[in-house]
């Protein structure tokens, strides 16, 4: 977010090039920049905060995207635009590239920036950047992929100590005839720390009644383009293993790692999120889980934040709590209640049809409800909260995550070992709490993995996933027939159901009760 300043703080706009002439080629910047979707509903309110901070004049921008025909750019996360500034004889033409577009609210990229004669791209003002590389190795054209045309005011605002340019885009993406509306507030730090940014970000949202949902918003204008111009849909994120323990590195601390950890499973939760306030797809809502589990387990294992009355524990338990009963709907939904239904075959099929149609009913006003949240200012503003912390300095320690993750691992299987004793005779609650304990052993595992000699041992990984498995389903039937008698009055029903969860109980604890014995022959496997 280079052009346009027009703030009084801000420096003087250059001048255009004239055409024909060669562009002043610019070294890389570094943008670090918050960006924030604005729902309809709040623009006013919006606009009205920005204006405490002096009325501007909006300015029309119109940029188009270039790529190879094989989105070579696209393909390592990099983009290419050339921008027009203003209309009539006055506009000119910005040429940007930038380089490691990851997903994040917070973005920090590498950027070249030059004043260019036309719409064209100008190659030689990027001699020094990595496009050159990129369409040296296979030489190909660079062709329009998509364009935005949008309307930005801008502010230069100190906040904190910090200097700020704070954008408001109000405008369209389009490619070919698709279009997607633009209207999002982007923070871009010139100077001063992160934090005032997040800060500046909570202040523009307010609080109580008039607080507005100003989501962090993980995708970048030239991710939702290529989205765009390839007809597809953003699919669910996964919160897998390998993205928590790429973030471990033996020398970090643990306060390090937690921030990291932190920042990393919220952008995930985000991107889930969305996809949850748009549509069906349960997996969304069970890969924000994921994320939110993965992330808890691992400031568990790292000792940051555990206190009950921790904020960041609290902002992230909160937040798991958000998805925890639309997971139960779309579990039996999609898993219990078929499973039930092909084991009591037979029977009449009145009271089933209207059953499900019960269940179908509470799952939608539960997805209303999850909407509902996802899209208030509630859950912005926890969101907001999380990655303000995770960008924090950590302070500095002699203490690293090397000395100690062997005992973290060995401690964790000790308590899945003590929980599991008499299993057969467990309740329904201790049987829980044995599957939250393997679960918990498992992600410890997986995120350790890299500070272990000969990474996650497979068999102990395996054993643990399995347990976790046989238990999650005896669990999954309990929570449906506890479930049933507010979807049905039919008594022959329930008993099914119970006749049902009984054979699960009695098929999966011997099976579980081999895999805690395996786990405890072998160890910790630390």
């Amino acid at each position: 977010m280079r052009q346009p300043r027009t703030s009084t703080a801000a420096s003087p706009r250059p001048e255009p090039t004239p055409v024909g002439t060669a562009a002043v080629p610019s070294g890389p910047a570094m943008e670090i920049e918050l960006k924030l979707a604005v729902p309809p509903a709040a623009r006013e309110a919006v606009r009205r905060r920005l204006n405490a901070y002096g009325a501007q004049r909006a300015v029309k921008l119109t940029s188009v995207y270039f790529d190879t025909a094989d989105r070579r750019l696209a393909s390592q996360r990099c983009a290419l635009r050339v921008r027009r500034i203003g209309e009539g004889p006055g506009a000119r033409w910005v040429q940007t590239f930038k380089c490691a577009d990851e997903p994040g609210a917070l973005s920090r990229r590498r950027e070249w920036e030059s004043v260019v004669p036309g719409p064209r791209p100008h190659l030689k003002s990027l001699a020094d950047s990595p496009l050159t590389q990129l369409l040296a190795a296979r030489p190909a054209r660079l062709v329009p992929v998509f364009r935005s045309r949008f309307e930005r005011t801008v502010r230069q605002v100190r906040f904190q100590g910090a200097l700020i340019d704070v954008a408001l885009d109000e405008g369209t993406l389009r490619a070919g005839r698709r279009a997607e509306p633009i209207c999002e507030l982007e923070l871009e730090l010139r100077e001063g720390s992160v934090s005032a940014v997040f800060d500046l970000a909570l202040d523009l949202s307010g609080r109580g009644r008039r607080a507005l949902a100003l989501q962090p918003a993980v995708e970048s204008k030239a991710t939702r383009g290529y989205r765009l111009a390839q007809r597809g849909a953003a699919g669910p994120t996964h919160a897998d293993p390998e993205g928590f323990s790429a973030l471990l590195q033996p020398r970090r601390t643990h306060l390090e790692v937690a921030r990291r950890i932190v920042g990393h499973g919220v952008q995930r939760v985000l991107a889930n999120a969305h996809g949850a306030s748009l549509g069906n797809d349960p997996e969304y809502v069970h890969q924000a889980r994921v994320a939110l589990r993965r992330t808890r387990s691992a400031l568990r294992v790292l000792g940051v934040a555990t206190a009950a009355d921790d904020p960041v524990a609290q902002d992230l338990r909160w937040m798991a709590d958000c998805f925890g009963a639309m997971r139960d709907w779309d579990v039996l939904l999609t898993q219990s209640l078929p499973s039930l239904r092909r084991a009591a075959q037979g029977g009449d099929e009145e009271p089933w049809a209207r059953l499900m149609a019960r269940a179908l009913a509470r799952q939608q006003r539960q997805r209303k409800r999850l909407r509902a949240v996802l899209d208030s200012a509630r859950f912005a503003r926890t969101a907001l909260r999380l990655l303000r912390w995770a960008e924090e300095p950590a302070i500095p320690t002699a203490d690293r995550l090397a000395q100690w993750a062997r005992r973290a691992i060995e401690r964790g299987h000790g308590r899945v070992i003590a929980a599991g004793r008499h299993l057969p005779a467990l309740p329904p609650q201790g049987r829980h709490r044995l599957r939250i304990l393997a679960k918990r052993q498992r992600y410890a595992l997986e995120l350790l993995a890299p500070l272990l000699s000969g990474g996650a041992p497979a068999r102990r990984l395996k054993a643990l996933s399995r347990l976790q498995q046989l238990l999650g389903e005896i669990n999954d039937v309990h929570v449906a027939v506890s479930m049933l008698p507010s979807l049905t009055r039919s008594r022959e029903l329930v008993k099914r159901a119970e006749r049902w969860s009984e054979k699960v109980v009695r098929r999966n604890l011997p099976r579980a009760q081999a895999r805690l014995q395996q786990l405890q022959r072998r160890g910790s496997g630390a």
